[in-house]
């Protein structure tokens, strides 16, 4: 029996030799899987069988399949970091930060459920959070107005990738019935929502959310 990983180590200090199996190959496989099918088809013996290994190999790298699900999360979250030095204006570097938290969580939509799940916090979302704070310093808030912006941003952010992944249009388009003017007539004047690049709409809705902190905190 292979000796076990004993406790959540964030960075693989070394690589296996002589291609062996590595635990950021398992990371890896484990993100793949959930891409494809979710996080509930995320098992140890999925990712061994995706790797060609026997599951007790896994056990090596990872002790269980909750601290796999951390990596995986802090995995996905380095898409998410910002290459530095950030702009120096706010407005820049927080669309920055935004879009590529929109980038990583639409091509990732398990990682949102998997935050819910879990209570670790991982390294590379304290880089986030660094990285965010930083990007909005220049408007020199307060603690408390400076995390409320913050929250504004990214529940903006978070949800429009929700809504991206859970309400496309095509299966939209399928569940709308009718619309009866009759009992819908505002509904019915301004009709369905029409075809809509989703990117687009994150682009346009973040800049009326940065229009409006600029107008109420950006200095004079």
């Amino acid at each position: 029996m292979p000796n076990r990983a004993t406790e959540l180590v964030w960075d693989e200090k070394s690589a296996a030799v002589d291609g062996g199996l590595t635990r950021s190959a398992v990371v890896r496989a484990a993100i793949a899987i959930a891409d494809a099918e979710g996080l509930d088809a995320v098992s140890m013996r999925r990712v061994a069988a995706a790797l060609d290994v026997r599951p007790m190999s896994l056990y090596t790298h990872v002790a269980s399949k909750d601290d796999l699900i951390d990596l995986m999360l802090n995995e996905v979250v380095a898409e998410v970091l910002v290459p530095e030095p950030l702009p120096d204006d706010w407005r820049e570097a927080t669309r920055a930060v935004a879009a590529a938290s929109y980038r990583a969580f639409v091509a990732h939509p398990w990682a949102l459920e998997a935050f819910g799940r879990r209570p670790h916090i991982g390294p590379n979302a304290l880089r986030h959070a660094e990285q965010s704070v930083a990007a909005i310093a220049p408007l020199g808030l307060d603690p408390d107005d400076a995390w409320l912006v913050l929250a504004i941003v990214d529940e903006f952010t978070l949800g429009h990738a929700v809504r991206g992944v859970a309400f496309d249009e095509e299966s939209m388009r399928r569940r709308l019935p009718e619309i009866d003017p009759a009992v819908y007539p505002n509904l019915a004047r301004l009709g369905y929502p029409g075809t809509t690049d989703a990117q687009h709409a994150f682009e346009q809705g973040l800049e009326v959310v940065l229009e409006g902190i600029a107008g109420r905190y950006a200095r004079r």
